[in-house]
């Protein structure tokens, strides 16, 4: 069976568009932001009332902690995050990004981690320009 035909020597694949960012994602970030802050915030302050009772009746567990941070964390990153996408700052995707990966270690956390990712990395951040 002989080899299928080459293409002709003048034929090239067409370059795929450039990605453009879509206006729409930037308030739905926010929105998600919002969500993962006030969802985690709770949580941290619940963590936080646990804990606090568990420390004044002497018993501590590093196990507490690492969950309690485990909350604290994605908590701290979501408000910042948000404080940066509100502002337009230069650093605001990464900090999205990082917000997003943060909440996706948590099982219900990767719910709302996953469009937090995918906003981060499409929504136009910056200023636009004049």
């Amino acid at each position: 069976m002989p080899p299928p035909p080459m293409p002709p020597g003048y034929y090239q694949l067409q370059p795929l568009p450039p990605l453009q960012p879509s206006p729409g994602l930037r308030p739905f970030l926010i929105v998600v932001l919002v969500i993962d802050a006030v969802l985690f915030g709770l949580l941290s302050l619940l963590g936080t009332i646990g804990e606090y009772q568990l420390l004044s009746e002497g018993k501590a567990d590093v196990g507490g902690v690492v969950v309690w941070l485990a909350f604290v964390v994605p908590f701290v990153l979501a408000v910042v995050a948000l404080v940066a996408v509100l502002r337009r700052t230069a650093w605001a995707r990464w900090v999205a990004l990082a917000a997003g990966i943060a909440v996706t270690l948590t099982c219900l956390g990767s719910v709302i981690g996953i469009p937090i990712i995918v906003a981060a990395s499409r929504a136009p951040l910056r200023r636009p320009s004049t």
